[in-house]
């Protein structure tokens, strides 16, 4: 599937397994995927994606007050019960 340290293109990834091509969570109706896309300039918006002792932390989706579980975070929340692999 994906190689460890290999960089892919965002588009060749929505072209193979589909999910929202905007957000930085992209569950895949077709497939039982949800890709996280992270980056530098994300902190600029407030973002803080990073690894830290082994464990990678997610901002997730909102940019202002609480987080709430619905879409994206909704879907990373309930992964594991709806089998899907992050």
């Amino acid at each position: 599937m994906f190689t460890p340290g290999k960089k892919y293109k965002r588009k060749e990834i929505h072209n193979e397994y589909g999910g929202n091509r905007q957000g930085g969570i992209a569950p895949c109706s077709s497939h039982p995927y949800i890709f996280i896309f992270t980056g530098k300039s994300g902190t600029q918006h407030g973002y803080e994606d990073g690894w830290h002792d082994n464990i990678f932390y997610y901002t997730g989706e909102g940019q202002s007050g609480d987080m709430e579980f619905k879409r994206g975070n909704k879907a990373l929340l309930n992964h594991s019960s709806n089998n899907n692999k992050i």
